[in-house]
């Protein structure tokens, strides 16, 4: 469960569409400590930062308060991320309420849900400002996090083959709940801290990223040591002391120039692109599908490790009868907060006209209110930007769904590849972005805020998001099982 908390956020802050160190703030309720636990976090060799677990007790309640703090540079930029979720449950495992701080840089998002019988309050804070939402409860069958300890232990100790549950990551910014299967892959002794310790050996999966990762844990139930292999790096989390987790790890791991895709050929002119189309292979297995949506049109091969992809930006693709009534590409979310007061005074500005031209001149109006453009922010809320006037491809996409929204246009932001003629010293590579698309007479559109033109073709569509439930999920997974694991081929442009 831990790894996979931390997993997702390494990958995320590296491809960055793009402290708390405070502890939870303590109460009234006299809680004594149960456990401790402290973790070095390590990307692709270097100390990325570490993580500490700690558990308390006031007799009826258990209370699970996890410290991440992570240092990660974004090409020539340095991040610190700092994280902290807080789970309250009964001694029962029913649970009583999930907080999290995050900060992403000068990004800071607090949100906490409380469980009622038959519903969840989510309140959510950024910059002094607070939304109040009603949830239902999470479907099915879940645990929280020492009613997972105790499932772990008890697994471990009857010899069991496999463990499967559900968990809730609050980092993902939702309470939707998460599978996580682990097949028992032996047993051994390692070197941990100059002693022979001996562990049972998991491989684990989720629903959400199907990426394996092995996970070694103590007959005590406790994650001894976790690695998964990406695309760029091993990503490993060890248990440690204190001393060695918060000790100096030297220079942050760079990560997102591990993620740039050179093409077999450069493209000229990319800007002008109207039309292009690209062959994608998987160096090894399978390659994730990939969506026919808006400007994109996918042919996968039968050997399914390739596939062809046409971008035609002056023939969008129809949406589907579900897109048309989703309400979640209307209404405003934590993330697109549409409902703001800046953001609906922003998007009022737009000159009357059709759907098409007012959403190229909000477009435009995105692209030029956006003044420092930089790496420094990664993923903040549309209200964020539309004061701050900071960030990169990610506040771009994400201010203007708001916007759009704001003039009732449904929108959704979208992620993948664009292509660019220099980046950080390289020359002709793609690299990760995020762009927004609107349906427009019944037809998803691209908009590119993050440009001086509407959109052109060489960019490669992976995913779409209404970020109705915060970041991650399949938008991430297509991402995770495509970052150093593709080439690209450059089979035709057209610039009429």
């Amino acid at each position: 469960m831990r790894n996979w908390w931390h997993m997702r956020l390494a990958i995320l802050t590296a491809l960055a569409f793009s402290g708390l160190g405070t502890a939870y703030a303590p109460d009234a309720t006299d809680w004594k400590d149960v456990e401790e636990l402290w973790y070095v976090l390590q990307i692709d060799g270097g100390k990325a930062g570490w993580m500490h677990e700690r558990i308390e007790s006031n007799g009826t309640q258990y209370r699970t308060t996890s410290q991440t703090h992570m240092k990660l540079s974004r090409g020539p930029m340095e991040i610190e991320i700092d994280m902290t979720s807080v789970f309250v449950e009964l001694h029962s495992g029913k649970p009583v309420e999930i907080s999290s701080d995050m900060k992403m840089s000068r990004n800071a998002v607090q949100t906490k849900w409380v469980f009622a019988d038959d519903h969840v309050q989510q309140i959510s804070k950024q910059s002094g400002r607070e939304q109040v939402d009603k949830q239902p409860l999470p479907s099915g069958e879940w645990l929280m996090p020492m009613a997972v300890n105790r499932y772990i232990r008890e697994q471990i100790k009857s010899g069991a083959a496999t463990m499967k549950y559900r968990i809730i990551d609050p980092e993902a910014g939702n309470i939707k709940p998460i599978e996580v299967t682990s097949k028992r892959s032996g047993d051994e002794e390692i070197e941990h801290h100059g002693q022979k310790v001996p562990v049972t050996r998991w491989v684990t999966t989720t629903d959400k990223i199907p990426i394996e990762s092995t996970e070694k844990y103590s007959a005590e139930g406790h994650l001894v040591l976790s690695e998964t292999a990406t695309g760029f790096g091993k990503v490993i989390t060890l248990l440690s002391t204190k001393e060695q987790a918060q000790g100096d790890g030297g220079p942050a791991p760079e990560l997102l120039f591990k993620t740039l895709i050179k093409p077999d050929r450069p493209i000229e002119r990319p800007e002008a692109a109207t039309r292009a189309k690209l062959r994608l292979k998987a160096k090894e297995g399978k390659l994730p599908e990939l969506p026919s949506e808006g400007a994109q049109r996918v042919e996968a091969a039968s050997d399914g490790r390739t596939a062809v992809l046409t971008v035609d930006i002056k023939n969008p693709q129809k949406a589907d009868a579900d897109d048309m009534s989703n309400a979640e590409y209307r209404d405003a979310s934590t993330m697109v907060d549409s409902n703001d007061e800046l953001v609906k005074k922003l998007a009022a500005k737009a000159p009357d006209g059709d759907s098409m031209a007012e959403a190229d001149w909000l477009r435009d109006l995105v692209h030029r209110h956006i003044s420092k453009k930089g790496m420094e922010t990664a993923f903040a809320r549309a209200s964020e930007t539309a004061r701050t006037k900071t960030g990169d491809c990610s506040e771009h996409g994400v201010l203007l769904c708001a916007l759009l929204r704001a003039e009732g246009i449904p929108a959704r932001v979208a992620s993948g590849l664009v292509y660019v003629d220099e980046f950080g010293g390289e020359d002709g590579i793609f690299g990760w972005h995020m762009w927004t698309q609107a349906l427009i007479d019944g037809k998803w559109v691209d908009f590119d805020a993050t440009l001086d033109q509407r959109y052109h073709a060489a960019h490669v569509l992976t995913s779409t998001s209404s970020l109705s439930q915060g970041v991650g999920g399949t938008d991430l997974a297509t991402m995770l099982q495509l970052v150093g694991k593709i080439d690209v081929e450059v089979l035709e442009v057209q610039y009429d």
